[in-house]
Formats: structure tokens, C-alpha cells, sequence
């Protein structure tokens, strides 16, 4: 139980509120354009997203992840209206996925994991900590599985992407999204946190204060 409490910290910590944004919009897109005609499905998609903005304006929550996601929709939008093709409002999300594979096996060959970078801009530990020896091979292994997640993920949407099967797309994307994201990061941070144990490196608040080994090491958060 207390491992699920903990799990569930540590997503809040990486979601907050910007991933609830996209989650709705692809279904609209897709079941008004199953139902109906691409036209409409753009256009009701749309409403959506203004409906969205004004929702977020009147709650006084933050508005920037809700306008990165509006203006994603927008080119996804205007590309299959563009086209006439309903498949190509994904393709955004296929060049996106293409950029992460790309940034998780070059992060590793430049020495410096996405994991690493990614957690710091998340938590604001400083860079020299994850730099060390004992610190950086958790976020190097952390980095392979996301690298392998997501060209798995990139090749089986390039392949419907490339045969126009917008539906078996949309299925394949909503199973890569949401649920087997947070499988992915469960598996990221138990692999981790079990990975920076081993290295018996210091925790941050070590490192910061710097303590002598032996370490205690870093018990909560990755």
C-alpha cells in the first residue's frame, strides 16, 4: 500500500494537470469523423479546445499547458483538413515520437541520459549530482527503456501512419498513451530508485551537505 502511495506521488510530480488536456481531443476527432465527416470533426474538436481555454480562464488554473495543447491540435487539425486525410492528424505525433527515440539514444551517446535532464528540469536537483559516477548509470538504464518504448512505439505508428489505417492508429496510440505511460513510468522509477541503491551513491540532500560515504543514498524520488 505503501509503495502504491509512493507511485503515486511521483506521477503527480511528472503529470500535475497537462496531460488531462490531451487526452480528449483525438476523441473527439475520431469518433466525430467516424460518425460523421472530417469537417465536423474538426470543427467540434475545436469547440472543444475553446471551451477548454474558457473553463480554464474562469478556474484561474495555469493556462500554458492547455495552450501548448491547443496549438498541437491546431497543426494536427490543419494538416488533415490540408490533406483531406484524416490520418495525418497524426502526424505531429508521429514526428514527436520520432524526436524522443532520437533524444533517448543521443542523450546516450553524448554521456548525458534524457532521464537525467528530464528529472532535473522536473525536481530542480542540481546537474553535478547526476553527473556522478555513481549517480548517472540509473538515469543511463532509465533512458534504454524509454529508448525502446517509444521506437516501438514510433515503428507501429509509422506503419499505420504509412498504410491510412486511421482507426487501428487511434487504437494503438490510446494504448501507447495514457495507460502504458504510466506503466512505463512505475517500471522508470522502481528500476531507478533499485538502480541508484546498488550504485550506493549519495542522496541530493547528501550530495548538497556534502556527506562522506558510506551513503544512505537517495530513498524517495528519481
Amino acid at each position: 500500500m505503501n509503495k502504491l502511495k509512493e507511485w503515486g506521488e511521483q506521477l503527480k510530480v511528472v503529470f500535475e494537470k497537462k496531460t488531462i488536456d490531451a487526452i480528449f481531443p483525438p476523441i473527439i476527432f475520431y469518433l466525430i469523423n467516424q460518425w460523421s465527416s472530417l469537417k465536423l470533426a474538426s470543427v467540434l474538436t475545436l469547440l472543444y479546445l475553446i471551451g477548454l481555454l474558457v473553463y480554464r480562464k474562469v478556474k484561474h488554473h495555469p493556462e500554458k499547458y492547455a495552450l501548448i495543447g491547443v496549438t498541437g491540435v491546431l497543426i494536427s487539425i490543419g494538416l488533415s483538413l490540408l490533406s483531406g486525410e484524416a490520418i495525418d492528424y497524426y502526424l505531429p505525433d508521429l514526428m514527436s515520437t520520432a524526436v524522443i527515440v532520437v533524444a533517448c539514444f543521443g542523450s546516450l551517446i553524448f554521456h548525458r541520459p534524457l532521464a537525467a535532464l528530464l528529472s532535473h528540469l522536473t525536481r530542480g536537483w542540481p546537474l553535478a549530482w547526476y553527473n556522478r559516477e555513481d549517480i548517472q548509470p540509473a538515469y543511463r538504464y532509465v533512458t534504454i527503456i524509454w529508448g525502446v518504448y517509444f521506437l516501438i512505439r514510433f515503428l507501429l505508428q509509422g506503419y499505420f501512419y504509412l498504410t491510412n489505417a486511421f482507426s487501428a492508429y487511434f487504437f494503438i496510440n490510446t494504448i501507447f498513451g495514457m495507460p502504458l505511460n504510466i506503466v512505463i513510468l512505475i517500471i522508470s522509477y522502481v528500476t531507478g530508485v533499485k538502480t541508484l541503491h546498488k550504485l550506493s551513491g549519495p542522496s541530493v540532500d547528501e550530495f548538497l551537505n556534502n556527506a562522506s560515504p558510506p551513503f544512505q543514498g537517495q530513498k524517495n524520488g528519481f
